[in-house]
């Protein structure tokens, strides 16, 4: 049997998942051998359509993991098996709403992915620092020009002569898009209108979301292609006063406290979503759902999550992932605080959380913007970046979606 796995910056997943299978053969108590093949966003999608392409060369895998939007796109294109009728957890229901409303955009007779994890975009910041510039971080740091204020102020400030402002760890060096669509999203904006008839790469708010993000990098906050960006793991450096993750930092002993992402402080966070499926053309079919149904176990997908700082997509795993969260370590008094503030930030971002439209064009519109992404994060290192330079990377990548939409 044959696995496609996403690849990840933390390579406690890639362990955590190898794990998960030695479990998983042990279960079974056969000798069954499978082979994993770890894969990037961009590889994953060259792969699918190369297998389209030319099938006989290009052999999917039995099993594969994907975004969760990327769903309907690739069932669309016969590439993915019926998991509804094979899957227990698909037939008991057993995910939060706003997961199975996405995934099930399209009707629930046929679903084609599993949800496995999920990973929320937040703000941590260190206490000792903080309460020297506010008294309430809260609200100072709810918005976005809330944050850029703070940032702004720190770094005027002697402390960060010694210090490193802001940590994004999770990239290959460039802007990614797991970072630039919270903030697109916060500014209620998206690759395409609401309806699906129309790309909005320049809509102001999409645009202005994307110069957000740049802005960080083009401001000195945060280095692009530095050694931060490889960094392993999720505990926060010492030395840092800000992180924007998308993981659960381990807080012990390093006073860092959370909030949602700015501009999502009243809900509606952006949450991303990866998937499991099996694919149409497998050998082994019934192995592989066998597979995919042990792996989205609420115990082995919560074991698995917690390994590397993320969210299990099924709701009881879930749910105890966040009591924990908000429950303190210790007595210590800033303990106490550091879980009451996490306990009070996860609640606003599982508050009517948003996934990315599980809609046929939009991974194609996403590749399209990591393109431009990383392009412009190029052009930032060698401090060569101009505004109009986006704008024009935007125009031509607007008129490549709307001609996506005219094939149907």
């Amino acid at each position: 049997m044959r696995v496609w796995l996403l690849s990840d910056y933390d390579n406690r997943k890639h362990h955590a998942f190898r794990g998960l299978i030695y479990q998983y053969r042990s279960h079974i108590g056969k000798s069954t051998e499978i082979h994993i093949e770890v894969k990037s966003r961009s590889s994953l999608w060259r792969s699918l359509f190369a297998h389209l392409r030319d099938a006989a060369n290009n052999p999917l895998p039995d099993v594969m993991e994907l975004p969760l939007n990327w769903t309907a796109r690739f069932s669309s294109l016969g590439l993915l098996t019926d998991l509804k009728p094979h899957i227990k957890t698909l037939s008991e229901n057993a995910y939060p709403d706003y997961v199975m409303e996405e995934l099930c955009r399209h009707g629930d007779a046929q679903i084609y992915s599993v949800p496995w994890w999920q990973k929320a975009p937040a703000l941590h910041y260190r206490i000792d620092v903080l309460e020297k510039f506010s008294s309430n971080p809260a609200s100072d740091l709810s918005t976005w020009d809330g944050f850029m204020g703070m940032l702004s102020r720190l770094a005027s400030s002697p402390y960060c002569h010694n210090n490193r402002l802001l940590a994004v760890p999770g990239s290959s060096g460039a802007i990614g898009l797991g970072e630039v669509l919270p903030r697109i999203r916060g500014r209620r904006g998206g690759l395409y209108s609401d309806d699906f008839t129309r790309a909005t790469f320049t809509r102001d708010e999409t645009s202005g979301g994307i110069l957000d993000w740049i802005s960080l990098a083009d401001n000195g906050y945060i280095q692009l292609f530095s050694q931060d960006r490889f960094e392993n793991g999720y505990k926060p450096r010492k030395d840092c006063v800000f992180m924007l993750t998308s993981r659960r930092p381990k807080y012990l002993d390093t006073g860092m406290s959370m909030l949602p992402y700015p501009g999502c402080s009243n809900g509606g966070s952006l949450l991303l979503v990866n998937n499991l499926a099996v694919s149409s053309s497998s050998s082994c079919k019934k192995e592989a759902i066998s597979l995919v149904s042990w792996l989205s176990d609420s115990l082995n997908a919560g074991t698995f999550a917690d390994y590397f700082g993320v969210f299990p997509s099924i709701e009881s795993a879930l749910d105890m992932r966040i009591k924990y969260e908000s429950e303190p370590k210790n007595n210590n008094v800033v303990e106490l605080r550091l879980a009451r503030e996490r306990g009070m930030a996860i609640k606003k971002i599982f508050l009517k959380p948003e996934l990315l439209p599980n809609f046929s064009f939009y991974p194609s519109a996403e590749m399209l913007l990591q393109r431009i992404l990383w392009r412009i994060s190029l052009q930032i290192a060698k401090c060569d970046f101009r505004h109009e330079d986006l704008r024009k990377e935007l125009i031509n990548a607007q008129g490549e979606a709307d001609y996506l939409l005219t094939l149907g």
